[in-house]
């Protein structure tokens, strides 16, 4: 979940201040120790202490040394960017570690970006961030940044897709050079492991977790590998960690048509919806998709809207109700004006893209962090067959999904992503919304059975991630459990408020 879709966190700091005391009759509430400072955690031989200083106003920022591969206590280190906004209210109930989702998400962005919210959000507890191994102001993948998505093609059904699988081979190699011995060692296990260096540092027995999207996988992980150091776990956007990115599973891609689905019933009921004036927004959509596979369109500064832009810029705009506007007006732009100004921000938003040009390391971490964690390296010849195979059954995403490479060329994964249950003092907390693109419905069970020990509550709201996000009906539920530890009876649901659902 990007940073960027954390639109209703200012709506909810007056919900965030007041917690009831008491519990409902759908909930049970646990008793667990609350984590205070410790000098008896259990600490590495390698992991450094945090030397805070002063970043964002208000937040403290640090780097901690950590092993590259823990299977090597004596080889090669890499180092881990962390941000702290503290506590400011008693009783204090330890650090509650944030990541956004990705891979390829920053921590430290998301937390010292708010840093001033952050506080007002959970003022019991101290708010942390990090970037993960291999993304951004830790030690990072590197692969070739000379590149635009302008370029990016979409593909039909008999397209000759021989020419991208060059193009990966030439960027993962480009990609080995750079970054050398890290690129192997970039997996959610050692992501996992980190955290706990970081509790170690920090002198606490205990942390509260918080994930979004691939956050999901990198909690169930934590909670595997270190059960009774989690004193709560809220997993959103959830991810089956049996969905690799080499099992060309339907799954995500019917969920966007799914939520595509949902966006369009929302229009047509709608006299406003501008997208009716061309047909309804089926019509709509294919004639805009029909423009750009004749050719791209100009955007300011010498860029253009691809075709594959287009159609990924559409499913960025599903991530959230409140970005579907963008996706109507963008759409609009297309059609009457054969502009692509809309479709561009949103594209360049998602991907990293900087006011200068070039682009953050996200889109080389999302690669080689799946690709470490996936043990598949199917060949040529099955990955198009199989994306074939599911582009065909994508009326609308197809042209993209058909001309992904996945894993092709990328060394083999060293440290494949682990799966296991976790027996906690509190179960984790799973949530799933059911118009959830990229992380669909489906994969809430994959990940609740995964964990083993935890529930899970579904909103029938739309877009991806709920919790101070695109969810209103499931705030109380998660403070409750966040700072009181009452869990809610596995299956518990809600319904979105008009606004919102």
């Amino acid at each position: 979940m990007r940073k960027s879709h954390l639109l209703l966190l200012a709506v909810l700091l007056a919900g965030a201040c007041g917690i009831d005391n008491t519990t409902s009759t759908t909930a049970v509430a646990v008793t667990s120790e609350v984590p205070q400072p410790t000098t008896s955690a259990t600490t590495s031989t390698v992991a450094g202490s945090l030397a805070w200083k002063d970043c964002w106003g208000v937040a403290e920022c640090a780097d901690l040394t950590v092993l590259m591969d823990y299977a090597n206590p004596s080889g090669e280190t890499v180092s881990i960017a962390v941000v702290r906004v503290a506590a400011v209210e008693e009783p204090y109930l330890g650090p509650l570690f944030l990541n956004p989702g990705g891979p390829g998400g920053s921590g430290l962005d998301m937390v010292g970006e708010f840093a001033d919210l952050w506080s007002m959000v959970f003022p019991q507890f101290d708010v942390v961030g990090f970037d993960p191994r291999g993304v951004g102001a830790s030690s990072a993948v590197l692969c070739p940044t000379d590149y635009d998505t302008d370029d990016k093609q979409a593909f039909d059904a008999g397209d000759d897709l021989s020419a991208l699988f060059v193009e990966q081979l030439d960027y993962v190699e480009q990609c080995q050079d750079l970054s050398g011995e890290l690129l192997l060692h970039v997996g959610t296990n050692n992501a996992a492991r980190d955290i706990d260096e970081m509790r170690s540092a920090l002198g606490v027995e205990q942390i509260t977790y918080l994930g979004y999207s691939y956050g999901t996988r990198l909690g169930a992980v934590y909670a595997g590998l270190f059960p009774d150091r989690v004193r709560a776990m809220v997993l959103d956007g959830p991810l089956d960690p049996a969905e690799q990115l080499t099992k060309f599973s339907s799954v995500q891609g019917d969920g966007f048509e799914s939520a595509w689905s949902r966006f369009a019933a929302d229009c047509r009921a709608d006299a406003a919806c501008a997208l009716n004036e061309f047909g309804g927004p089926e019509a709509a959509f294919f004639a805009a998709d029909a423009l750009l596979e004749e050719q791209n369109f100009l955007v300011g500064e010498g860029r253009e809207l691809s075709r594959a832009e287009f159609v990924f810029g559409v499913g960025v705009a599903l991530y959230s109700p409140q970005s579907w506007p963008d996706l109507v007006e963008g759409v609009v732009e297309v059609l009457e004006e054969r502009q692509g100004n809309i479709f561009q921000g949103l594209v360049d938003d998602m991907i990293g893209r900087q006011p200068d040009g070039s682009y953050d390391n996200s889109n080389a971490a999302n690669l080689l962090i799946n690709c470490a964690d996936d043990p598949g390296r199917p060949s040529q010849e099955e990955i198009v067959e199989a994306n074939g195979a599911l582009a065909s059954t994508l009326p609308h995403f197809g042209p993209i999904f058909r001309g992904t490479t996945g894993c092709f060329g990328v060394p083999a994964a060293v440290d494949p992503l682990l799966s296991m249950p976790a027996d906690m003092a509190v179960p984790a907390l799973v949530i799933a919304m059911e118009g959830d693109p990229a992380t669909p419905m489906a994969w809430a069970e994959g990940l609740r059975a995964a964990v083993g020990d935890a529930v899970l509550i579904t909103t029938d709201g739309d877009g991806h991630g709920a919790f101070l996000s695109n969810s209103e009906c499931v705030t109380e539920v998660v403070f409750a459990y966040l700072y009181l530890l009452v869990v809610p009876v596995d299956g518990w649901s809600c319904e979105e408020p008009a606004l919102y659902g």
